[in-house]
């Protein structure tokens, strides 16, 4: 039996946890100011922001507004798949989300995937209801208020939030074009809630076709999207078998589908829901045969999390439609594998620089001595630094500094005199490197 004094909830932060804290503490308006000049909207850090007013600014206090979310997001599913389906699909889609490795995983990470997946989920789910009751027009102003409350909050959560508003578009336009001019006018309100932050964003679009980090795509790059969402993030024996089932039973369930020439509607919204994000991240930059289209790519696994959930749902659809035995074997095996990797993960406790310091820093560095390291690890150093009450000078090496992810918080440490950008400092310095290491140097 594990214990909750070590496992993977109550690791160390990570780059981008750690960049999540940092962030948040700063004053509101410079935090504004960072993620604009970053590639961020800025939902997920107000609310970390307005809970470190209350709650302290640890691992388990930051990760906990993931878990809130992760928890909405699953009585939203139930929600949902209970409007589409009926309880019993709304259960076992509730069920199987809950337990879905990656979607797990991501549910103890201080970033903002739960938040999306929540906002994507409620969004989805009240254009289902507004679609349902066109006729009733005193429920359907309330339906219209709740769609635009999560849509907005999706986009200024994420912004793989407007290929879902573009992929209920396209449903709408196919399917729906009875309601097309009412979710017209919602998606202006939604435009015009979304008008301040527009420059910001047209800024960010900007700088990063000059320089950022994410790669091109290449034969693996969706292959390795689609084993994480389905089977999670980090290899053991159970995450191809999960994956292999996942999959047959989307083809089971669509092969099904086609025989019978039956595609219901909110069947259909869900499959959108999970695809076109896929297709039109795929898009820019894309190369084929020496065709190249324009922008920098922009796929990356981690942005497409919230997709698991569509998937999870059209894999229970698909078991609900096998014999009776079929399906109960099918849904059972699916949870049980579930489970398994996420017992896995949970026993996880990677080396963070938070055992770096407990192990080989605190208790050996002296007050005059020097913290020393590099914009990649930037963001854990200091923030392992304050969480242990440390009060030494911190240096970053210029080495590689360009504008790109994480530049802009380095930034505004460094503009409230907290780091400094320098060379190797002379007398005794730690130096702390990705990795985690950790060298001391001293000159005689």
């Amino acid at each position: 039996m594990f214990s909750l004094a070590q496992n993977y909830f109550t690791r160390g932060f990570w780059g981008d946890e750690a960049w999540t804290s940092l962030i948040s503490q700063l004053p509101y308006f410079q935090m504004l100011q960072t993620t604009a000049r970053d590639f961020h909207p800025p939902a997920y850090y107000t609310v970390v922001e307005l809970w470190y007013k209350i709650f302290p600014t640890t691992e388990i206090s930051t990760r906990l507004i993931s878990v809130i979310f992760y928890l909405l997001t699953v009585f939203l599913v139930y929600r949902l798949a209970n409007e589409i389906k009926g309880r019993i699909f709304g259960l076992l889609s509730a069920l199987a989300v809950l337990v879905n490795p990656i979607f797990f995983t991501y549910a103890f990470e201080a970033r903002n995937y739960t938040m999306f997946a929540f906002a994507a989920t409620g969004s989805i789910y009240f254009l289902l209801k507004f679609s349902a009751q066109r006729l009733a027009q005193g429920s359907n102003i309330k339906n219209g208020l709740m769609f635009v409350l999560f849509s907005t909050l999706g986009i200024y959560s994420h912004y793989y939030m407007f290929f879902t508003l573009f992929a209920q578009g396209l449903y709408l336009l196919i399917f729906e074009r009875k309601i097309l001019l009412r979710m017209i006018a919602l998606y202006a309100v939604v435009g015009v809630l979304y008008l301040p932050w527009i420059p910001l964003l047209a800024s960010q679009v900007t700088s990063v076709s000059q320089s950022y980090w994410i790669g091109g795509i290449d034969q693996r790059t969706h292959y390795e999207a689609i084993l994480r969402i389905l089977g999670g993030e980090h290899q053991n024996v159970f995450r191809p078998v999960l994956l292999w089932l996942s999959l047959t039973l989307i083809l089971v369930g669509l092969i099904q589908h086609i025989r019978q020439k039956s595609f219901e509607k909110p069947y259909i919204l869900i499959w959108f829901w999970a695809i076109v994000p896929f297709v039109l991240a795929t898009l820019p930059g894309l190369k084929i045969d020496g065709f190249r289209l324009p922008f920098r790519p922009i796929f990356f696994w981690r942005y497409l999390i919230p997709a698991a959930l569509p998937l999870t749902i059209v894999i229970v659809h698909a078991a609900q439609k096998l014999h009776v035995n079929s399906f109960k074997i099918s849904i059972t095996v699916v949870i049980v594998l579930s489970l398994a990797i996420d017992y896995l993960t949970i026993l996880r406790y990677p080396t963070t620089f938070k055992q770096v310091y407990e192990n080989e820093i605190i208790g050996q560095i002296k007050p005059g001595d020097k913290i020393v390291t590099v914009l990649p690890s930037f963001a854990e150093v200091l923030y392992y630094r304050n969480r242990f009450g440390l009060g030494n000078e911190m240096i970053v090496l210029p080495e590689g500094l360009i504008q790109h992810s994480g530049k802009s918080l380095l930034d505004a440490y460094v503009e409230n005199g907290v780091v400094t950008i320098g060379d190797y400092p002379p007398g005794t310095y730690w130096e702390l490197r990705p990795g985690p290491r950790v060298q001391k140097n001293s000159e005689l």
